[in-house]
């Protein structure tokens, strides 16, 4: 600590004298007088700007939670929550939605068609969270093979 003391003094005499220079301390005190106004401006605008964007943001969830809430209360017809199903397929998950069957009874939606278990494993978080969903199920794909005839 007594080291500290000398040390600041000395780089306060070094900048004074700096400053102070009667030949070029008038350019350099008007340079650093310029320098810490467009720092102080650039900071201020920077803070107004992440201002605006931590109230959009906040504004944003405000509505998003009172959305999920309004939603949560009302009953989602089933053809209206088939097409908003179809649509959040096409729209997230890069696959197109008529490639298998999206069928909704009461909430409980089951997807039958070409859906492979990664594909499922995709879908069923998205659709589950979409208001008004229930269940989300599967329906297992049966392959049917000619049968043999007996004969007697």
């Amino acid at each position: 600590m007594k080291f500290l003391r000398p040390v600041s003094l000395l780089a306060l005499g070094a900048a004074a004298m700096y400053l102070l220079d009667p030949r070029m301390g008038h350019r350099r005190r008007t340079m650093l007088r310029d320098r810490l106004k467009r720092g102080f401006r650039h900071g201020l605008r920077e803070s107004r700007k992440y201002g605006r964007d931590l109230t959009y943001r906040a504004r944003g969830l405000f509505h998003r939670v009172g959305d999920r809430i309004q939603t949560a209360r009302q009953d989602v017809p089933d053809s209206v929550l088939e097409a908003r199903i179809r649509s959040k397929i096409g729209r997230y998950l890069d696959h197109h939605p008529h490639s298998f069957k999206v069928t909704v009874d009461h909430g409980n939606v089951l997807l039958t068609g070409d859906i492979t278990d990664a594909l499922y494993q995709r879908i069923q978080p998205v659709i589950r969270e979409m208001p008004g969903v229930c269940s989300v199920k599967r329906a297992t794909q049966q392959i049917l093979t000619p049968q043999k005839k007996e004969s007697a």
